[in-house]
């Protein structure tokens, strides 16, 4: 009995209508600005972006207010780097009507550089001025910067350099990377201090005779006896020497002696300096 009487109360009426009217305001507003969320009936055709390059995409994206996401890339040696060679949802034309909503993107697939590499050239072995090994590396594609060091022989290619790294002949390089070619100033005869190459091994004595533009004659002892020996030999003597001899400085292009061996105690190098070599030179 009373909820019968609940029911046709006066209150009760009231509530349900204002809950009615909630209702319907909650729905009304819901599916009015459903078509706008979903932007219902508003369609574009999809553009055909098909040869055109990624960089240059963005203003014509913007103006139909579409957006766009690089799905796969790929190697193509038909098509230049950045070209969107693929897309999805395909492009709008007669034969197939396509369309999208604002606001969505487009899943594209762009071809993406072909890493090649070259095979970095022998140009010590050979007399190649700076200009020819310019030439041949830049031929490779290489880009190529030029640094002088003294030495005796003008213009010669002392050594290639990648990222402050020698780099010999044979070893395979990106296409592209900067090599530095250093070559001789032709200097010879000007003095250089001279380098101390005891307790150095062969190996070691060699770049850095090479470096500064010195010839060595080196005479190694009966302990080394292959070519094995010879690399690991460390040197115990040289002449001129810049402590028995007193001398500072050397020509660029002269002669050094030095005298090697498997086994060097260090008393015996120092013992070295108070004998000096008889040498005729």
């Amino acid at each position: 009995m009373k909820i019968i009487r609940f029911i046709f109360s006066k209150f009760f009426w009231i509530n349900f209508l204002l809950a009615s009217a909630t209702l319907y305001g909650i729905f009304y507003y819901t599916m009015d600005n459903l078509d706008k969320y979903t932007n219902h009936n508003i369609k574009i055709e999809v553009p055909n972006l098909l040869g055109i390059q990624i960089n240059n995409l963005n203003d014509t994206l913007e103006k139909l207010e579409l957006r766009y996401e690089i799905r796969d890339s790929i190697y193509s040696e038909n098509h230049p780097m950045g070209m969107i060679i693929q897309q999805d949802p395909k492009p709008h034309s007669e034969d197939f009507p396509n369309y999208i909503k604002p606001n969505r993107n487009l899943y594209l697939t762009i071809v993406k550089k072909q890493e090649i590499y070259k095979t970095v050239p022998d140009l010590m072995s050979n007399v190649n001025s700076k200009n020819i090994g310019k030439t041949k590396l830049e031929r490779l594609g290489f880009k190529v910067d030029l640094e002088m060091r003294n030495h005796k022989d003008r213009d010669k290619v002392l050594e290639i350099r990648f990222q402050d790294e020698i780099v010999k002949a044979g070893r395979k390089l990106l296409k592209g990377a900067t090599l530095k070619l250093i070559y001789g100033s032709g200097d010879k005869g000007k003095p250089i201090e001279l380098p101390d190459f005891r307790g150095m091994n062969i190996y070691l004595a060699n770049n850095k005779a090479s470096e500064i533009g010195l010839e060595l004659e080196i005479n190694y002892n009966d302990s080394v006896l292959d070519f094995k020996d010879s690399n690991r030999a460390v040197i115990f003597n040289q002449y001129p020497s810049p402590k028995t001899d007193n001398k500072s400085f050397i020509s660029i292009g002269s002669l050094v002696i030095i005298d090697a061996n498997l086994s060097t105690p260090l008393d015996s190098i120092y013992a070295k300096d108070t004998v000096g070599l008889n040498y005729n030179i």
